[in-house]
């Protein structure tokens, strides 16, 4: 599969989804190993007070893990791992 193709087929589930695209690239900076806020804001270009929203949201929806105290690190929850899963079923040895 070229390059080309997998963004086009990516950008294709993301816009069958029901979640708005700056939750999306929250969700996805998480899944590539994003932990924090603040790293998860400098990535995506989002504002840390939306993306600090946006990660208590995918958090309060059991879709992330919210771990730690005064400086949370988020991870993928069962939900979480599900969806993203979904994105990406489009590959060749991915599990439908």
């Amino acid at each position: 599969m070229k390059a080309i193709d997998f963004a086009c087929r990516l950008l294709a589930r993301l816009a069958e989804d029901e979640l708005p695209f700056p939750t999306q690239q929250v969700l996805l900076a998480v899944a590539a190993g994003l932990e924090t806020g603040p790293d998860i804001a400098r990535f995506t270009g989002i504002s840390s007070s939306s993306c600090s929203g946006i990660l208590r949201s995918l958090a309060h929806k059991s879709i992330l893990s919210r771990v730690g105290g005064t400086h949370a690190v988020y991870l993928l929850a069962p939900a979480g791992k599900e969806l993203v899963r979904q994105y990406f079923s489009f590959l060749p040895n991915a599990r439908a």
